[in-house]
């Protein structure tokens, strides 16, 4: 379930994953010049429909990776705490 915790949490995810990535990239140059390429050919309501739902895409992976990192360092944590114990 989506709780109001839920969704405050994955906000504050989503603030972290955007001050600390990267936008402006070599990797991200390239898409966005192949972007430019590909619209000269298809409709730009089709383009932007493609760039959004790869936006969304990219943003729950990067939600899911860092949550999945989140929790193996919180595993870590516990597992050195209880060889101190």
């Amino acid at each position: 379930m989506n709780t109001k915790a839920d969704k405050i949490h994955n906000y504050t995810v989503m603030s972290r994953l955007d001050d600390a990535i990267p936008l402006q990239t070599e990797e991200w140059l390239t898409v966005e010049r192949l972007l430019n390429q590909i619209s000269e050919f298809v409709p730009l309501s089709l383009l932007n429909n493609l760039t959004e739902a790869t936006i969304t895409y990219a943003d729950d992976q990067a939600r899911r990776g860092y949550l999945l990192g989140q929790d193996d360092f919180v595993k870590e944590l516990q597992t050195k705490i209880a060889r101190i114990a």
